[in-house]
């Protein structure tokens, strides 16, 4: 166990303003595959002897702070990653748009008429299953998740009751996963407003870290991207310029980017690559860190 002392020279009103806060908040972007490198961040906090006191999460964001928050540590969601993803994955998207028969643990199914691509039944059960908690109260660290009110156009945060339904509307990429009903409400993915949202927790933490996995594009040779790449980028597009314009109305303590380029949203059968580029973002956190605190 690391333990961290907040440097000795911050100022009278810095030390006056520490008394309002406790702790560190983690804020887990949306971006699909990307959304793996959220992983390394976790496993540095954890070498360091560190653990987030608040999270909050959109799309993948959520799912992995769920996990996180539901108790589950760096090696045991690296796992089911594994367990999850089967090797012929990378064939699945093609797949689906020429017709060709798709095998993915059941998960996904061709329902164009339902506006998806995935079994809302397998996935609510599946994170029944696997999180091992079904309230927003039975979480060993307060969670909150975002989602999108699809008709209202409105941002909806979740942070107490039923668990499951929250995390597969902050999840709900549009055309992908299908939406959710929730009362009086149709809630698609957290990401549309709130791609990173260190703003749910910014005020009740020592230290904010929001991690943005919204990653890199390459171009292909031509400069004309694919049906499904031209959907997906649009969306990147529009998450970029939603953070920017956050970070200029208030910057979190460390923001972290990490270097993962040429991943597209689906992905997740690139597992070991996204890791491999992510890496860097282990040795930024460690730095930055060491500036805000002292052994």
């Amino acid at each position: 166990m690391s333990f961290w002392k907040k440097d000795s020279k911050a100022s009278d009103d810095e030390g006056k303003k520490e008394k309002k806060k406790s702790g560190i908040g983690l804020a887990l972007g949306s971006g699909g595959a990307s959304g793996l490198a959220h992983i390394l961040v976790l496993e540095t906090l954890e070498e360091l002897g560190l653990k987030p006191d608040y999270i909050a999460g959109s799309s993948i964001g959520a799912i992995i702070g769920a996990f996180i928050a539901s108790g589950h540590d760096s090696k045991a969601i690296r796992s089911l990653v594994t367990d999850v993803m089967p090797r012929d994955f990378g064939t699945w998207l093609g797949s689906v748009f020429k017709k060709e028969k798709i095998n993915l643990l059941d998960l996904f199914e061709v329902n164009l008429d339902s506006a998806s691509l995935v079994d809302p039944q397998f996935l609510s059960n599946f994170f029944k299953d696997r999180l091992g908690k079904n309230r927003f109260e039975d979480l060993e660290i307060p969670l909150s998740v975002t989602a999108t009110d699809f008709w209202q156009r409105k941002l909806v945060v979740f942070d107490s009751g039923p668990l499951i339904e929250p995390v597969m509307a902050s999840a709900a990429l549009p055309g992908v996963f299908p939406p959710v009903k929730h009362k009086d409400r149709l809630l698609v993915d957290g990401g549309i407003i709130n791609p990173v949202p260190y703003d749910l927790i910014i005020d009740q933490c020592n230290i904010t870290i929001a991690v943005d996995v919204t990653g890199n594009r390459k171009p292909p040779e031509d400069g004309f991207p694919g049906y499904m790449d031209l959907i997906f980028n649009t969306f990147d597009i529009m998450q970029a310029n939603v953070i920017q314009s956050m970070r200029r109305v208030k910057e979190p303590d460390i923001y972290l980017k990490p270097p993962v380029t040429g991943v597209r949203v689906l992905d997740f059968h690139r597992a070991e690559e996204i890791y491999k580029q992510a890496e860097p973002v282990k040795e930024e956190l460690r730095r930055r860190l060491e500036k805000i605190y002292k052994t």
